[in-house]
């Protein structure tokens, strides 16, 4: 999410914090791991990832502020790990 200004002419973007939050497949500690190094390795945009796998929906949740919903979608889906958009929270 960007938010966008005009400052002196010139055409400005700001970048919103946000949490982004998903049910994933996630089911094992080892599928959890593996997404966790696959966040640190190749999604540098993301600040911090939490899977919660007491949860019946194993619950992935980012912090970013700019990683796209439908490219960490795809980019997951390709690595086996299926992951459903479900809320997206501004930080402030």
């Amino acid at each position: 999410m960007h938010q966008n200004i005009l400052n002196k002419n010139k055409f400005v973007v700001m970048k919103v914090r946000q949490v982004l939050i998903f049910k994933s497949s996630v089911k094992t500690k080892d599928k959890k791991n593996f997404l966790m190094q696959l966040v640190k390795t190749h999604l540098p945009q993301i600040q911090g990832a939490t899977v919660d796998l007491d949860d019946e929906d194993a619950i992935f949740r980012i912090e970013t502020e700019e990683c796209s919903i439908d490219y960490l979608t795809n980019f997951l889906h390709g690595h086996g790990i299926q992951v459903d958009f479900l809320d997206r929270f501004v930080v402030t």
